[in-house]
């Protein structure tokens, strides 16, 4: 007892230290002793002992009973089955004696009450033996509430692990088997009236926990109090009761749900609920929303409340309101209300409720239906409100396009008018093109033609919308849109308006390619745009779209439209993205000049470019704005060749390929010169890249001097930029040369000639200094192994490529994480296969693969004969890798540095798995983990030809090994021979799936147990 009294009072003084102390380290040191205490089996009678002096304080009773709540979590196994029991009386003990107590002491207990009951199977039924012990004291009453609130989500918690089957059996027996008894429990405290003030809105929170989880029906509460309760909770001033009310009324209604499960007489009950109670129910809720003193002075909270009950109630009933709309009228008109709020992040709530409801109004009602008459004009209506939404404040009449907005406000209202439009485009499907057109346009000509001039705002959200509507739009619309493209001079002369202006014409050029008659305006008017600096992002844009949509009208043009460009780039009126969409525009305009202007049309773009390139390169020194400008160079002619495109015109065929053999120079130069630059680099890869992609042929007789070039670029820069340019490459390898394994040889050699400037570059930098080379190149290997395994493992600088890979694993960031978890996935899947098909057609000769050629090739007479002679074979061309056939898979040389380099890769994948690796990347990595355990458990046997014995011990021997490292306060002895019983049995049977869930399975408890839910 001595003992006891000290270990509470070192708690007690480490809880001071922690909450009163002012020294940051002794803060900091209480801490850490606090969290080892809670790991320590001591734990359990230390703090059952503090909950139950009644002299300690809140702060310690309540980190008595968070304890108790994660050893039960995480050690439930060191109680036993006596013990559990025992704890139980003791927690339902401490549980009565704070009745009259603080809520969070209460909150808790019954909380770790409830997460001893979803593990203890012994305890039968924890519903009646609590209600037993606190419903007959009507101060316990609320203890009791709380315990039931809390089950469900307690009976779902993710950090309480459960065998299917036993979770099966015990949610059915808390939950499903007691969800009867609920109801009368609840029904009864509602009518008892003894109980505390605050009972009703404590049935509610238990009432509304337990429709969450979806153990109550519609049927079992359709003739109880409950349902009116909820409602009338929505009356409440109390914001926390409202909230409530909210949760009930929309658990409620999703139970009417068609597409729930449900047997007729359901059904049945479902219809009538809806129609005679809910409807008018949500009716007398509409019109309590119009009054709302709240919602009328903007209380968010309340306004998402009411939202999030309509949109509730219109996702459930969307069909029932096409198929009898008189019926739910009153319904649609609360939504309208609610779109017409000003909250815009609640209104986004009702979004998939509209879409939902066009659909289903074109789905099942024609034109002349009473209903759809109906909603063309709910969707009408919409479009009003829609544009209203759309307008910026009053306050942003600024013309440097910033107003009186911050940056988060102008990007949270950029991402809401997208979104919004969206519901736009369903209104134009309900209601028609022609008439949806109408609104924006009515509008406009009022804000122009008015006898009262509209703000500016009012126009340009109109203009918002008519891009927004496009998407629906015909390009055969001749009623309104020719009207609209008609006004675009008489708009008042606000930047704002041009820019809107100009981007509807960008997104109606395939409306304009039907009606070319406005191809010269809208040109002009676009070119107009350049001349003003906040307009010419726009007019660069749509300009584009014109180009590409109306290139046959523009043809004639092409060199008006070059002279244009080049004064205007130099004007330096243009960003540098401006000036490529420009680029990217005459080269569909150019795509559509006919011979004999297209060669001159190419040349006229192409020649200036590489002769201010040379110009450049040719300077003794460059300083940044010389960099900048051969960066953009490189850019221009780069987006100018990937969208050209010239088909069966020989003359401009040849010009290109002679175009393209004199600017390799160049970009060779500005590599060798500028290699190290990020702006050069990035544009003279992304240059490199549209020519491997998109001019194979004609780069064939020069890709060796490419490839080269890449490589001491990369070898003297260390840019991961090269890393990717490679894996580019890679995917079109086959396009390289003649012949497949002329090109694979080359890729081949880059691959090894980066990877031995990577390994050399990680040998001396931490891979989280350097992520971005880390990703890029792993996913380079990544993309490597899969496109020709024979030759890239076969590398002499694979094995060191392998061991850097398992060093990499440390690295701490996901992108980079991922990839090289990825890298090992693409090593160890197939070579996992492949063992498996070697043991099952008893012979190498049989599965030699490469992933590439999709599909098991079987063995040639010329490639059959004994086991020993096919590894002979392989080892042979170990030492000739640019000879190995395309269709062989290095099955030996995998096996042997799993089996050489295994444990530690162990080591690196299961400590990720328990701590360091993300989240998102715990799956892929206990897959690469599982694959590994495949190949070291047989594939040394297969290379042997020992198919008939049993998988060997490696993993098993390895992961023992690594265990005993990990001290029994972070995972008791009993959980790390579970997890070596549980792997073992997996790889006897050669359940490697198996082997991926125990370990998946053994990280999440470690995780929960030592990190949280991180």
């Amino acid at each position: 007892m001595a003992n006891q009294q000290q270990s509470v009072g070192e708690v007690i003084n480490a809880l001071n230290s922690l909450y009163q102390g002012t020294n940051l380290a002794g803060r900091e040191q209480a801490n850490t002793w606090l969290e080892q205490f809670q790991k320590t089996a001591k734990a359990w009678t230390i703090s059952d002992a503090i909950l139950g002096t009644a002299e300690l304080g809140l702060e310690a009773k309540v980190f008595a009973a968070q304890t108790l709540r994660n050893k039960i979590i995480n050690d439930f196994a060191e109680l036993g089955e006596q013990g559990a029991l025992s704890l139980r009386d003791s927690l339902v003990n401490h549980l009565r004696n704070a009745r009259n107590g603080p809520q969070p002491l209460i909150t808790q207990l019954c909380l770790t009450l409830a997460d001893l009951a979803v593990q203890l199977g012994a305890w039968t039924n924890p519903f009646a033996d609590m209600a037993s012990s606190f419903l007959s004291d009507p101060a316990s009453v609320s203890c009791l509430l709380e315990f039931l609130a809390v089950l469900p989500e307690e009976v779902l918690n993710e950090r309480i692990m459960l065998s299917p089957d036993f979770f099966k059996q015990r949610s059915g027996e808390l939950l499903t088997n007691t969800a009867t008894d609920l109801i009368q429990l609840l029904v009864q405290c509602l009518q008892q009236a003894d109980l505390k003030a605050d009972t009703h809105t404590r049935v509610l929170v238990c009432f509304t926990s337990w429709l969450k989880n979806g153990e109550i029906t519609l049927m079992m509460i359709q003739n109880t109090p409950l349902i009116e309760l909820a409602f009338a909770a929505l009356k409440a001033d109390d914001d926390a009761v409202f909230d409530t009310a909210v949760d009930a009324v929309c658990g409620i209604i999703y139970e009417t749900r068609s597409d729930r499960d449900d047997d007729p007489s359901a059904a049945q009950v479902k219809s009538t609920t809806v129609e005679q109670l809910l409807v008018p129910q949500l009716n007398a809720v509409a019109s309590q929303m119009r009054t709302d003193q709240q919602v009328i002075d903007g209380d968010e909270e309340r306004i998402r409340g009411y939202c999030r009950i309509f949109a509730e109630a219109g996702d459930a009933w969307v069909q029932r309101i096409v198929l009898n709309m008189p019926a739910f009228e009153g319904l649609v008109s609360a939504l309208v209300d609610c779109m017409r709020l000003d909250n815009l992040d609640a209104i986004t709530m009702l979004f998939d409720f509209w879409n939902t409801l066009a659909d289903r109004a074109i789905e099942h009602t024609t034109s002349c239906d009473p209903a759809r008459r109906t909603l063309v004009s709910v969707f009408e209506a919409l479009i009003d409100i829609i544009i209203i939404h759309l307008k910026y404040p009053a306050t942003y009449d600024t013309g440097d396009m910033r107003g009186g907005m911050t940056a988060k406000e102008r990007d949270e209202f950029r991402e809401f008018r997208h979104n919004i439009g969206d519901v736009l485009k369903d209104c134009v499907c309900v209601v028609g093109q022609s008439k949806a057109l109408l609104h924006p346009y009515n509008i406009m000509v009022a804000g122009i033609d008015g006898n009262t001039q509209l703000p500016w705002q009012d126009i340009e959200a109109s203009l918002f919308s008519l891009r927004a509507m496009g998407a629906e739009v015909s390009p055969y619309e001749n009623e309104v849109l020719p009207k609209i493209m008609d006004m675009f001079t008489r708009f008042p002369p606000h930047p704002k308006l041009r820019y809107a202006a100009t981007l509807v014409i960008g997104r109606y050029t395939e409306w304009t390619y039907e009606h070319p008659q406005y191809v010269q305006f809208q040109l002009s008017y676009i070119a107009e745009g350049f001349k003003v600096r906040d307009v010419a992002a726009a007019s660069a844009q749509s300009l584009k779209f014109l180009c590409q949509d109306c290139s046959r009208y523009l043809a004639d043009h092409w060199a008006d439209l070059l002279k244009f460009f080049n004064e205007v780039v130099s004007s330096n009126t243009l960003d540098e993205g401006d000036i490529i969409e420009f680029s990217q525009a005459l080269a569909h305009v150019v795509s559509a000049v006919p011979e004999p202007s297209t060669s001159s049309a190419i040349e006229s773009f192409c020649m200036p470019v590489g002769q201010e390139l040379g110009t450049l390169l040719q300077k003794a020194e460059l300083d940044e704005r010389d960099r900048q400008r051969v960066s953009l160079l490189l850019d221009r002619l780069g987006v100018f060749l990937r969208y050209l495109y010239i088909e069966n015109n020989e003359p401009a065929e040849a010009l290109l390929s002679r175009i393209i053999n004199e600017s390799w120079p160049l970009v060779s130069a500005a590599l060798q010169r500028l290699g190290a630059d990020s702006l050069v680099s990035e544009s003279a890869a992304k240059f490199i890249r549209v020519l491997v992609e998109f001019y194979p042929g004609v780069l064939r007789p020069i890709i060796t001097q490419v490839v080269d070039t890449i490589v001491v670029a990369f070898q003297q820069t260390g840019l991961s930029v090269y890393l990717w340019l490679g894996r580019r490459i890679l995917n079109v390898n086959h396009n390289l040369a003649n012949e497949e394994s002329a090109s694979l040889q080359l890729v081949t050699r880059m691959v090894e000639k980066m990877s031995e400037a990577a390994l050399a570059l990680f040998q001396g930098t931490q891979f989280s200094d350097i992520l971005e080379t880390t990703e890029d190149y792993f996913r380079l290997v990544e993309r490597a192994v899969e496109t020709a395994p024979g030759y890239i493992i076969n590398m002499p600088s694979f094995p060191f490529v392998f061991q850097a890979a398992i060093a990499a694993l440390d690295v701490n960031q996901y992108h980079a994480q991922i990839s090289v978890i990825h890298a090992w996935s693409q090593i160890l899947s197939p070579t996992k296969r492949h063992v498996r098909l070697m043991r099952t057609n008893r012979s190498t000769s049989q599965i030699a693969l490469s992933p590439a050629t999709q599909g098991h090739v079987p063995a040639s007479p010329s490639t059959a004969g004994s086991n020993s002679a096919s590894l002979s074979r392989i080892q042979q061309q170990q030492h000739h890798p640019h000879n190995i056939r395309l269709d062989t898979y290095p099955v030996e040389q995998v096996v042997d540095l799993c089996v050489k380099h295994g444990f530690d890769l162990t080591v690196k994948l299961i400590w990720g798995l328990m701590q360091q690796f993300n989240r998102e990347a715990v799956s892929d990595a206990a897959e690469v983990l599982a694959s590994l355990t495949a190949v070291v458990s047989e594939g040394p046997l297969v290379v042997k030809a020992q198919f008939d014995n049993p998988p060997l011990a490696t993993m098993c021997e390895w992961v023992q090994a690594m265990m005993a490292q990990v001290p029994e306060t972070n995972l008791p002895a009993v959980e790390k021979q579970a997890l070596l019983n549980d792997l073992a049995e997996r790889v006897q049977s050669r359940q490697w799936t198996g082997v991926k869930m125990v370990v998946s399975d053994f990280a999440a408890v470690f995780r929960r147990r030592n990190i949280g839910n991180s």
